[in-house]
């Protein structure tokens, strides 16, 4: 179902807003400290608003944490003064950035990861992993463990008894789903715990280990609640053991809720496969899938010792989205061993098959692809695959190859109205490489830049799961945010655009793939990374929110800005508003190249223009002012190429192509600021 206002409404906002423009309402921080400069503590897993326009934002922070620059209020000196460990947060803020409340998950005994939020009818639902302490008999004297244990309403700071800050259950390492509502109060609470197994120093025999049920080490943990209340979970996990080992799951600590699986081989605990599992209403477990059921074209016996199933491969969850039934979609990638690198030999029988069920799988055609496979995966409600499909890549692995080198990954992904986006990065070197989607006559258009790097938006069939068009952004590194925002026909997303990452683009695109405009430039005094950052999302009410981890203060413009400190990561966020956002953006045919003529766009542009040459083939593309005077020189390589704008004044200006046999064709166009 789409998301969109009644036209008549639409026409009246359209009426009362035709001057308006879009701006930045507030902005705010998080931070503590770190364990280490590169350890990020301070990050925003995702976001979320209601449906009255309030937003949540959920994250980790470090030790010894501020909001703004001034400390957070808890209900004991132990919460900023214990372990350097991260703890949980989730706060509600209302449109005018007032912090509502917030609730915090904190132990002295280890990290406390923030895996997953959905907010669904009224309610919210959030998902950690975290440890108590080990030592029962020692807990109420040295150790402390708070779980959602302080409401700060405005001024107001509730506490709850301090007998009451810890498992309901025996100590040990959890995996929490917890809900709550939009006031705050708990309402249903669940921990769940793996025993995995271990292999003994020995090497010969193995012991089952508590492990949390999922973990924040390999991309994402995403989760969705049915409409039927039913709970869908995705991990990454090891499973290292001999097949007669259970790999055992234990719901609230109850014997009845205890349930061994029995799994595929595997000697090597660093490496991990990914499984889906589905719990009841009242979280028994209905079932559990490997996201990867079986493999083929491994040819090295070495990779198979012990080991029925895994090729030695890496699964790296990042996003999840749900349509009207309940169907999902996951995107990620997989990582499976470089054999060339490792051993000095290549060890696989290309192409390999890693099949989600007996119908579906993901090749890779070589080793470029075995670097990152990226794959979307369509299930219904009841687990089974119905669709899935992936990016292809043609390459090797080293830059200077006559091959070419190539590499690209993909994160989150969206649902509307019956497609699906995924944004991602890229580059590729050579000719001879190529990134391309379903065939090689779809393939990824390149830039023109030094390194051909690369963020994109992809657009797959939700139906078939046919890859339907693809937008691009440049980038001088290709670093995509978490996922993409699409809403009233505009697809947008965050990307960054320059290799010292202290700028980033808000860029909107049509439904074909075409750019609208550039909403605003983000500015970083340090710099940002874009790939653990929450993205964009976006609302009925014309809002837009940013979430970021960044090193150092933010501009977000019309004077909107966060003074974050540099020594550490910051989780900072911010709230836009545009009423153009509440209008449908007007649809228009699938653009068709021109047989002859130049055909630039957008047009007007702010920040670049995309250069479509038809049937000629250029080998510089120049543009002059409307005195005639040669302002910029691009050489070029492809039929359709990307110009950057920055640094040009607002004006009109002509934009000529020259081919090696003296052809040329001339275009105008308007740049505006």
């Amino acid at each position: 179902m789409k998301r969109s206002i009644t036209p008549f409404l639409a026409f009246v906002l359209l009426i009362a807003t035709a001057t308006a423009q879009g701006e930045w309402k507030w902005a705010h921080y998080w931070s503590g400290s770190d364990g280490s400069y590169s350890s990020y503590y301070n990050y925003i897993t995702n976001t979320a608003f209601d449906n009255e326009g309030n937003l949540y934002v959920f994250g980790a922070m470090g030790n010894n944490p501020v909001y703004d620059g001034e400390s957070f209020e808890y209900c004991s000196e132990a919460m900023t003064g214990g372990a350097n460990n991260p703890s949980i947060l989730l706060a509600k803020f209302d449109t005018l950035g007032n912090m509502l409340w917030y609730k915090v998950v904190k132990s002295s005994e280890g990290t406390s990861d923030a895996l997953w939020m959905e907010v669904k009818d009224n309610r919210i639902v959030i998902s950690g992993s975290t440890v108590a302490l080990e030592d029962v008999e020692y807990y109420y004297n040295s150790k402390w463990f708070y779980y959602l244990d302080t409401l700060i309403t405005g001024a107001q700071v509730h506490n709850i008894p301090a007998e009451e800050r810890q498992f309901p259950f025996r100590p040990g390492r959890y995996t929490f789903f917890a809900t709550l509502d939009k006031d705050g109060n708990l309402l249903d609470q669940h921990f769940v715990e793996a025993f995995t197994r271990d292999l003994h120093i020995n090497g010969s025999s193995y012991t089952q280990a508590p492990e949390c049920l999922c973990y924040h080490l390999s991309g994402t943990c995403p989760f969705h609640v049915d409409a039927q209340g039913n709970t869908y979970v995705y991990t990454w996990f090891q499973y290292g053991g001999n097949e007669e080992n259970p790999y055992t799951i234990v719901v609230d600590g109850d014997t009845n809720k205890t349930y061994n699986l029995f799994l595929p081989g595997n000697t090597d605990m660093a490496i991990g496969n990914a499984m889906l599992y589905k719990f009841t209403p009242e979280w028994t477990l209905d079932f559990a899938h490997l996201l990867v059921n079986h493999t083929d074209g491994i040819a090295t016996p070495y990779e198979l010792t012990g080991d029925s199933v895994n090729p030695l491969f890496n699964c790296n969850l990042q996003g999840l989205s749900f349509d009207e039934e309940d169907n999902m979609y996951l995107s990620g990638y997989i990582q499976i061993a470089l054999c060339t690198e490792s051993y000095g030999v290549n060890l696989h029988n290309y192409p390999v098959h890693l099949w989600w069920d007996e119908s579906h799988c993901l090749t890779i055609n070589d080793q470029s692809s075995s670097q990152q496979a990226n794959f979307i995966i369509k299930y219904n409600p009841d687990g089974q695959v119905v669709w899935s499909n992936q990016i292809y890549t043609r390459g090797g692995l080293d830059p200077n190859s006559n091959e070419g080198y190539t590499r690209v990954s993909w994160l989150g992904n969206y649902y509307y109205d019956n497609s699906v986006w995924i944004i991602g990065g890229g580059y590729y070197n050579g000719e001879n490489a190529l990134i391309y989607f379903d065939n090689e006559e779809n393939p990824l258009r390149r830039f023109l830049s030094a390194d051909h790097s690369i963020v994109f938006v992809a657009r797959f069939n939700s139906i078939s799961g046919e890859y339907i068009n693809h937008a691009i952004v440049p980038a001088s590194q290709p670093m995509p945010s978490k996922s993409p925002f699409v809403f009233n026909d505009r697809v947008l997303a965050l990307s960054s655009t320059n290799i010292s990452y202290n700028e980033a683009y808000i860029t909107q695109w049509d439904m074909n793939g075409n750019v609208i405009s550039v909403i605003d430039t983000i500015t970083f005094n340090n710099y940002f990374d874009a790939t653990r950052s929450s993205g964009l999302l976006g609302n009925a009410f014309g809002h837009l929110s940013a979430g970021l981890l960044c090193f150092g203060s933010v501009t977000f413009g019309n004077g909107v800005s966060v003074n974050c400190p540099t020594s550490q990561s910051n989780a900072a966020f911010a709230l836009y508003h545009d009423p153009e956002l509440l209008v449908p953006y007007v649809k228009v045919p699938e653009y068709k190249k021109p047989t002859s003529s130049l055909h630039l766009y957008p047009n007007p542009a702010s920040t670049f223009i995309f250069v479509d040459c038809g049937k000629l083939q250029p080998e510089a593309i120049f543009i002059f002012d409307e005195n005639g005077r040669e302002l910029r020189r691009v050489r070029c390589n492809n039929d359709t190429t990307v110009v950057n704008l920055m640094g040009l004044p607002a004006g009109t200006y002509f934009l000529k192509t020259v081919g090696s046999d003296g052809t040329s064709a001339v275009g105008k166009f308007v740049k505006v600021e």
